[in-house]
């Protein structure tokens, strides 16, 4: 097996948002935008998600609690990251201006969450989310801001 073997598993789905291939890469040491996208059920134990919590990466410090308001996540209807993501066509498309830092004593690290309007399947294939192309846009941006593939968490 590969990776941290140390980092437990809490079920739903996961995706690592770094900056898309497609953009130039600066010097910058975490690009606006990098982080964790937590697709979940508050603990339920369902195989359908009814948040996503944003976890902006350590470095990054354009993403307060109030910034994150300002992105929209996509999920795509595939995981080719050869495209660029203005071609590729959305499955879902979510704003998190709806979402509330979380306050628990455990979540002092940005944390945004977001009920979704509507239940997402952690699944593979059908309308599964498994396996799928993700990218955080600013409101009114022309390209991704991070992106990455949602896997099993």
């Amino acid at each position: 097996m590969c990776g941290d073997q140390s980092r437990k598993s809490y079920g739903g789905a996961l995706a690592v948002l770094s900056l898309p291939a497609r953009a130039t890469r600066s010097s910058a040491p975490a690009p606006a935008g990098a982080g964790r996208l937590v697709f979940h059920d508050c603990g339920k134990g369902s195989s359908t998600a009814t948040h996503v919590t944003f976890t902006p990466d350590e470095n990054d410090t354009t993403h307060s609690s109030a910034n994150v308001g300002l992105l929209v996540v996509a999920i795509h209807e595939t995981g080719d990251l050869t495209k660029s993501a203005i071609i590729s066509p959305f499955l879902h498309r979510f704003s998190m201006a709806q979402g509330h830092s979380a306050s628990q004593d455990d979540r002092q690290d940005g944390s945004v969450e977001v009920p979704l309007t509507y239940p997402v399947k952690i699944e593979v294939g059908n309308d599964g989310i498994i396996g799928r192309r993700v990218s955080l846009w600013s409101q009114h941006a022309t390209d991704p801001i991070a992106e990455g593939i949602i896997g099993y968490n």
